[in-house]
């Protein structure tokens, strides 16, 4: 059982989401609200929650002042906000959880569901924020650097560092330069959601490929990369991969 806070500055939002929390997370069984920035911190303290969901734009503080001011973040954090794909892809490519605003049911739900499974993991979550803060100062998104949980704790590195990504069940084998590579515990079609603005093209069920790191297709119908692997593309995507090959100028 777990004690959630939820810090926005709407009333509305934090009411609902509260209502929300108490009809449909009974695992959650506290739930308090703090609509005033400058008083969440205090509230934490006192409070002690698992979990903060966190709005992220308030008047005086915004969430990441908020935290800036916890010493101790014995907590995971879900972040709400309007809509907003700038600081969203930020948030995304930090491997932390958001619920857009308005909250969808079925959205919280499988947030908390995330939740339940990653309650051990907070030694990395300072790392993760300073990340956040990085990607929100850089004016290109291509200069985002990537959190990838793993078994072995959270890599960080830039998407043009990836050569390709192979599907290994519920889990993702990612192939760097300099012939390293580990297995991410993330999906590979959560992945093409993330990288689909990056360059990156799904050539099969299995492989999602940097387009920059293509050398040439060859007879067999694999993509042949940079360091000398090479990777199936499907019938079905031959077709799609040809052509944007050719565009990019890799045939």
């Amino acid at each position: 059982m777990f004690k959630a806070l939820i810090i926005d500055d709407e009333q509305r939002a934090s009411d609902i989401l509260q209502l929300m929390i108490e009809r449909f997370v009974p695992v959650i069984t506290g739930v308090w609200t703090c609509n005033d920035s400058r008083l969440a911190a205090q509230m934490i303290h006192d409070v002690k929650p698992d979990l903060v969901f966190l709005d992220i734009r308030m008047p005086y503080l915004d969430g990441f002042e908020v935290l800036s001011q916890i010493r101790e973040k014995r907590f995971k954090i879900i972040f709400t906000t309007a809509y907003n794909e700038y600081t969203l892809q930020a948030i995304r490519f930090s491997a932390f959880d958001y619920l857009l605003k308005p909250v969808d049911v079925e959205e919280l739900i499988n947030a908390i569901d995330r939740y339940k499974m990653s309650i051990d993991k907070l030694e990395f979550q300072p790392e993760q924020l300073r990340n956040i803060l990085n990607n929100l100062q850089s004016n290109d998104p291509n200069q985002f650097r990537l959190a990838v949980p793993s078994k072995e704790g959270v890599h960080f590195f830039r998407p043009s560092q990836i050569i390709r990504l192979e599907a290994m069940g519920a889990y993702t084998q990612i192939h760097l330069e300099g012939n390293k590579q580990f297995l991410a515990s993330k999906t590979l079609g959560e992945y093409e959601e993330l990288l689909s603005n990056h360059g990156f093209i799904r050539t099969h069920k299995s492989h999602l490929i940097n387009l920059i790191q293509i050398s040439f297709l060859d007879h067999d119908g694999f993509v042949v990369l940079r360091d000398g692997s090479k990777a199936e593309v499907s019938r079905r995507r031959k077709e799609e991969v040809m052509q944007l090959l050719r565009t990019n100028g890799n045939t």
